[in-house]
C-alpha cells in the first residue's frame, strides 16, 4: 500500500512538489541555461514529468509513449540550446525531490513500508533512467541532423553512431 500512499501524496501535492523542484533547479549553476524560460514554463513542465510517472507507475503509459515523449524532450532542449548535461540535471532533481517529499512527510513508518518504497523507488529510477536515455537519443539525434545540415556530420555521425 506504500506505493499507492507515496502516489496519492504526489498527486495530491504536485502543485507545491513542482514549486519546489523549479525553485531549486533555477537557483543551481548546473542548470542555469533553464533560466532563459518563465517559472509558469517550468511549472508546466515538471506537473508534466510527475504525470508522465504516475500515469507510467500506474500501468496507463506504454513505454513506448514515454520513450516518444523523452526523445522528442531532448530534441526541443538541443533547440532551446540547453547543454545536455543540464537537461540530466533537470530529470535528476525532478527525481531527488520525490525522495525529499516522502521522507519530509514521514510516508514510511514502518520497515515494511521502507522495504516497499524500495521497490518504488526502483520503478522511480527505472522510470528516470529511460527518461534520460530517450532525452540523451533525442538530443544526439538533433544534434547530428543540425551537423549533417551544416556539412559537419562526417565526425561527428561517427561518434554518435548507435552500436
Amino acid at each position: 500500500m506504500i506505493y499507492m500512499k507515496v502516489l496519492d501524496q504526489i498527486k495530491s501535492n504536485i502543485n507545491d512538489l513542482s514549486k519546489r523542484v523549479v525553485k531549486d533547479f533555477l537557483n543551481r549553476e548546473e542548470t542555469k541555461s533553464y533560466r532563459k524560460f518563465t517559472e509558469e514554463f517550468h511549472l508546466e513542465r515538471v506537473k508534466d514529468i510527475y504525470n508522465d510517472l504516475i500515469m507510467w507507475l500506474e500501468k496507463e503509459k506504454p513505454k513506448a509513449n514515454m520513450e516518444k515523449f523523452y526523445r522528442e524532450l531532448g530534441k526541443k532542449r538541443f533547440e532551446a540550446g540547453i547543454p545536455l548535461h543540464e537537461t540530466i540535471m533537470y530529470l535528476m532533481l525532478i527525481k531527488r525531490h520525490i525522495w525529499l517529499f516522502v521522507l519530509e512527510n514521514h510516508l514510511l513508518d514502518t520497515t515494511y513500508e521502507s522495504t516497499k518504497a524500495l521497490e518504488l523507488n526502483n520503478r522511480i529510477v527505472l522510470f528516470f533512467d529511460r527518461a534520460i536515455i530517450n532525452v540523451t537519443h533525442g538530443y544526439e539525434e538533433e544534434l547530428a541532423k543540425q551537423m549533417k545540415d551544416a556539412g559537419h556530420g562526417g565526425l561527428l555521425r561517427s561518434l554518435l553512431k548507435k552500436s
